[in-house]
């Protein structure tokens, strides 16, 4: 996996807006984190030192972040469509529980995340 730290020389300075209504990635709680959670804001990842490059093509698309609530994980968010709003979120717990999840479109344009991956670390 290639990732770098944000640097001035790399920043993609696009920034899409997204609605108020979102998740933002601190609010995430991974207790309660599922198929319905709806779109999850990445943030800003053209100011933020926590942003890198996950899939490698040059351009930053996740940060971590440590949530404002009492979840006690370290989350992951990538957007790679670079729309504003995370494509994969990987969370992992204080005890070492982790998960994974994408999200699609399902057959009537709701929003679904899928589990992709599980277990401890």
């Amino acid at each position: 996996m290639d990732g770098f730290l944000i640097t001035a020389d790399v920043v993609d300075m696009g920034r899409f807006d997204v609605p108020a209504d979102h998740l933002p990635a601190e609010g995430i709680d991974p207790a309660t984190f599922g198929p319905g959670t709806g779109t999850v804001d990445v943030g800003d990842l053209t100011t933020t030192f926590d942003a890198f490059d996950l899939d490698g093509d040059g351009i930053v698309d996740s940060r971590v972040v440590a949530p404002d609530n009492d979840a006690a994980a370290i989350v992951v968010v990538s957007d790679f469509d670079g729309d504003g709003a995370a494509d994969r979120v990987t969370m992992v717990e204080s005890d070492g529980d982790f998960a994974a999840w994408e999200c699609h479109r399902d057959t009537h344009g709701a929003l679904v995340w899928d589990r992709i991956d599980s277990g401890t670390v």
